[in-house]
């Protein structure tokens, strides 16, 4: 993540705007950031374009009374049925650093059949995406920021641990936070809940048992960025159930976590656990794509010829 970010807010069509007030907070510490309120229109008619826009305009006018601290603050007004499309795209095309959205309640049966807004954006966005549960929550969570890896992913991308690792110490120096590192370990009876490790090269290459080897690597990669032992967890089990209950026991302000399409994460295979992880933490889950990574390698690529 950038030093002075360039962030896409999906507004809600509702008083409450978590992802808003979240980017407030940080704007406090970073007032140099630019901040583009993204409110999408889902419902219209041709004729009604020009009273909606004037609308929207109005309301964010009141919007940037409400959160002064935002000093860079414009609105992007898009016309489209599918929201979180609309959303994605505009990431894209604005080439901007980040994309913070609020997260949706999951209490109906219907969430188990159609996607909801959030649980859409993140499995098709490829720029780092902040996901907010409730901007309170915060306030009465302590310091940890949770950086959750699978060193056993078969499409293992190193170069996207050291990205999240970068944006976590970004994190926690706005917020005086703490980082933890988890390793989750898949189980061997490997199902909806877990990745894809057939291909992975570590679990091939020692003698020593599963939990040995993960926590092994996982060491090495804390030792690299300066983070003690005490900040290293390795859990074996259910992503869904296991990420949760370390974010219980630390009191995580936050999860980090990277993406790739098997990722034992967010892939299209464990996209239930995903939304499963998002519902059960109290605080925010940022997301970062391997799409990110390679965009950004191809820039670097670009650059050197």
């Amino acid at each position: 993540m950038a030093d002075n970010p360039k962030i896409l807010v999906l507004l809600k069509p509702s008083d409450q705007q978590p992802a808003l007030a979240r980017v407030a907070q940080y704007a406090r510490m970073v007032p140099a950031i630019e901040v583009v309120a993204c409110r999408v229109i889902n419902e219209f008619t041709s004729a009604d374009k020009e009273q909606i826009t004037a609308r929207v305009k109005g309301e964010f006018e009141t919007l940037k009374h409400e959160y002064p601290s935002i000093k860079n603050f414009s609105l992007k007004l898009l016309f489209n049925r599918n929201v979180a499309e609309a959303f994605c795209e505009e990431e894209r095309q604005g080439d901007y650093d980040l994309g913070v959205i609020s997260a949706n309640r999951r209490n109906t049966i219907k969430d188990l059949f159609i996607s909801t807004i959030d649980s859409s954006i993140m499995r098709s966005t490829d720029v780092p995406l902040l996901v907010v549960k409730n901007v309170n929550t915060a306030q009465t969570l302590g310091k940890p920021i949770l950086i959750a890896i699978d060193f056993s992913e078969a499409e293992h991308l190193h170069k996207l641990d050291e990205y999240l690792m970068k944006s976590a110490v970004k994190f926690a120096e706005n917020y005086n936070g703490e980082i933890h590192i988890v390793n989750c370990v898949s189980p061997l009876n490997r199902g909806l809940m877990s990745g894809e490790t057939s291909g992975s090269k570590l679990l091939g290459s020692s003698s020593l048992d599963r939990a040995g080897i993960h926590y092994k690597v996982t060491l090495e990669f804390a030792e690299k960025f300066g983070i003690g032992d005490d900040c290293v967890h390795v859990v074996e089990g259910r992503i869904d159930e296991e990420i949760p209950r370390l974010c219980e026991q630390l009191n995580a302000r936050m999860v980090c976590m990277g993406t790739t399409p098997r990722s034992s994460f967010f892939g299209s295979i464990d996209s239930i656990a995903s939304e499963l992880v998002l519902e059960q933490i109290r605080g925010d889950v940022y997301i970062v794509s391997s799409a990110h990574i390679e965009k950004l390698e191809g820039k670097e690529e670009q650059s050197r010829d």
